[in-house]
């Protein structure tokens, strides 16, 4: 018997940019965040900034906008890409389930953001999933190694979709399930060769249109139990 799916289109609750640099000591102030800034970043940097690593985090709420019970069937990650690093390779960026909660403070980063800001109480960075008490179990953040789903990124100014996976399917469902265990993705991908960061537009960006988008196909628990439809994890 077949059961007609509903969809939803998701705006980020959460999203920050991890960018790797010494842990704080006293007196001293190194560690960086975005938690209020207009782009998320992935990729490693140039000579100029020391060749060091950027890793974006992105969460979304999805008890806000489906009914308890629901079962996905399909979904789709949107982020519009603003800036690539200039002769940077293609890169495949991957989505990695997170392990640990994390944080999304006031930092705004300066000028274009990719050197991120001071980080401020309440934020990830590369050592802090929550600054300035909580540590991530890994530096750079604690996730799934193998990526949930990888797209291809070049220089195209332009939005890039990650489509539907069962791996990212049942990330959902496990976070649909069990919301407590919901810590979203972290954006990894471009950190071998250098100049090969790529910015992306954030939940904060002016530009509406721009903003990370997470569309879901669901069926409702009242649809599976009228029609007697178990709908399976799949991907059309």
């Amino acid at each position: 018997m077949v059961c007609a799916h509903s969809r939803v289109v998701l705006p980020a609750s959460h999203d920050n940019t991890l960018y790797q640099s010494p842990i704080d000591q006293e007196g001293q102030r190194n560690e960086l965040s975005n938690g209020a800034g207009n782009f998320l970043f992935a990729g490693r940097t140039g000579q100029d900034a020391g060749f060091r690593l950027r890793r974006g985090l992105i969460r979304f709420d999805l008890q806000s906008a489906l009914p308890p019970g629901t079962r996905i069937v399909a979904r789709s990650l949107s982020l519009y890409q603003t800036r690539a690093a200039p002769g940077s390779p293609p890169a495949q960026i991957g989505l990695h389930r997170v392990l640990q909660a994390w944080g999304e403070g006031d930092s705004m980063g300066i000028g274009p953001e990719g050197q991120g800001n001071f980080a401020e109480p309440g934020d990830a960075t590369w050592h802090h999933r929550i600054f300035p008490d909580d540590l991530w179990d890994t530096e750079g953040g604690s996730f799934v190694t193998p990526a949930s789903a990888v797209v291809t990124v070049g220089q195209s100014i332009q939005t890039y979709v990650w489509p539907c996976t069962q791996p990212m399917v049942q990330d959902l469902q496990l976070w649909q399930d069990n919301p407590q265990l919901n810590f979203g993705w972290e954006l990894i991908g471009g950190e071998i060769a250098g100049s090969s960061a790529h910015r992306f537009s954030s939940r904060e960006n002016e530009n509406e249109v721009q903003r990370p988008a997470l569309t879901i196909y669901y069926v409702a628990q009242d649809s599976l139990e009228n029609n007697g439809f178990e709908s399976p994890l799949s991907c059309p």
